[in-house]
């Protein structure tokens, strides 16, 4: 029986929140699966164990529930880097790196399959005007404006040397990508190993010159 200070409106949006999220990763487990090109409506439904009238419901065709994949990925490892992030902010800006580093690397080492499907979705979806939907200059940016920002305030406390932080973020961002491809690629791809000689090398740069 659903409880009276529970109104229907909330769990009707709960449900279909789930039910969302449910094909959200259906989708993405068919496109790691077969590619971006042959993820159809039908197959996700099928591997959803719902009908595509379903998926119709949710979703306005299969570009917004594609452009739904990318966007849950993120707010995934948000979700999932944001406690290490914030553990490591009262002791400074070197540990909030780490944490960002650690924490992302891990974030797709714990989710490759869902990491692919995405990269296969960026490569593939455009926008009405023919242009990559995922591939702006304003996406660039408001991916690395947080680190941008940590980066920045680790200069300002004195904790961090003299570099360019739109830069360094940028850097940081293309190595993060760069082993997620390889990942994908390779299943014995030794994450760990790769995620510890990263954080000492980005150390190493952010360091005073009479640290070094």
């Amino acid at each position: 029986m659903r409880p009276e200070n529970y109104p229907e409106g909330q769990q009707r949006s709960f449900i279909e929140e789930a039910r969302r999220r449910q094909i959200i990763a259906s989708a993405a487990e068919v496109i790691s699966e077969v590619g971006y090109a042959n993820a159809s409506l039908v197959r996700i439904a099928e591997r959803a164990g719902i009908s595509k009238g379903v998926i119709s419901y949710h979703f306005d065709g299969k570009d917004e529930l594609m452009s739904q994949v990318v966007i849950q990925l993120f707010v995934s490892g948000a979700e999932f880097m944001g406690p290490f992030v914030e553990a490591a902010v009262a002791d400074g800006a070197r540990a909030i790196l780490h944490a960002y580093l650690s924490s992302n690397l891990q974030f797709i080492d714990n989710n490759r399959s869902y990491v692919a499907a995405v990269s296969d979705i960026v490569l593939n979806l455009r926008g009405p005007d023919g242009t990559l939907r995922f591939d702006t200059p304003d996406g660039d940016r408001e991916m690395i404006a947080p680190l941008v920002s940590a980066l920045a305030e680790g200069q300002r406390t004195g904790e961090f040397g003299d570099f360019d932080p739109t830069v360094l973020a940028r850097l940081i961002r293309d190595s993060i990508d760069g082993v997620a491809n390889r990942a994908v690629r390779q299943p014995d791809f030794d994450m760990r190993h790769y995620r510890t000689h990263l954080i000492q090398m980005y150390d190493a740069v952010t360091r005073k010159d009479d640290k070094r």
